[in-house]
C-alpha cells in the first residue's frame, strides 16, 4: 500500500493540470528560454570580441563604438532566442513569456549597464529593444 502511494504522488508530480510535464510548462520553458538566450549573448559577445577585440572596462574610453554595437546586438538576438524558444518550448499561445524572458534577460544587461559605464544611445536602445525582440520572437512562435 505505502509504495502505491508513493508511485500515484510521483505520477501527480511528473503531470499538471494540461497533462504535460512540469518541464513543457511556463515555468520549465521560461528557465529554458532564458539559458538559452544566455547562451546566445555569451557566443555572440565572444564571437564580437574575437572580431573587434577587447578593451579594458576600467577605461571607458578604450571601447569603440562598434564594440558597444556589437555587444547590443548580442543581447537583442540573445532575447529573441530566450523569447522564442521559451514560447515554443511551453507551447504557449500568449506573449506573457515573451516579456518575462525579455525583462529577465535586460535586467541582467541592465546590471552590466551599472558595473560598466555604457553610452547612453546604447542603454536607451537595449531597454526598448530587448523586450521587444522577445516579444516579437514569442510572437512568431506562438502555437495557435
Amino acid at each position: 500500500m505505502y509504495l502505491e502511494d508513493i508511485e500515484s504522488h510521483l505520477q501527480g508530480a511528473r503531470v499538471n493540470e494540461s497533462g504535460r510535464g512540469w518541464i513543457r510548462s511556463p515555468v520549465g520553458g521560461g528557465l529554458i528560454g532564458v539559458f538559452a538566450g544566455g547562451l546566445t549573448i555569451f557566443l555572440l559577445e565572444g564571437v564580437g570580441h574575437g572580431l573587434l577585440g577587447t578593451a579594458d572596462p576600467a577605461d571607458a574610453s578604450s571601447i569603440t563604438v562598434p564594440m558597444f554595437a556589437s555587444v547590443l546586438m548580442a543581447w537583442i538576438l540573445g532575447s529573441a532566442v530566450a523569447g522564442a524558444v521559451a514560447t515554443y518550448w511551453a507551447r504557449t499561445t500568449g506573449l506573457k513569456l515573451g516579456v518575462i524572458v525579455g525583462l529577465t534577460l535586460l535586467a541582467g544587461a541592465v546590471s552590466t549597464m551599472i558595473a560598466i559605464p555604457h553610452p547612453l544611445w546604447m542603454s536607451a536602445a537595449a531597454v526598448v529593444l530587448m523586450p521587444m525582440a522577445a516579444v516579437l520572437a514569442a510572437r512568431a512562435t506562438a502555437t495557435r
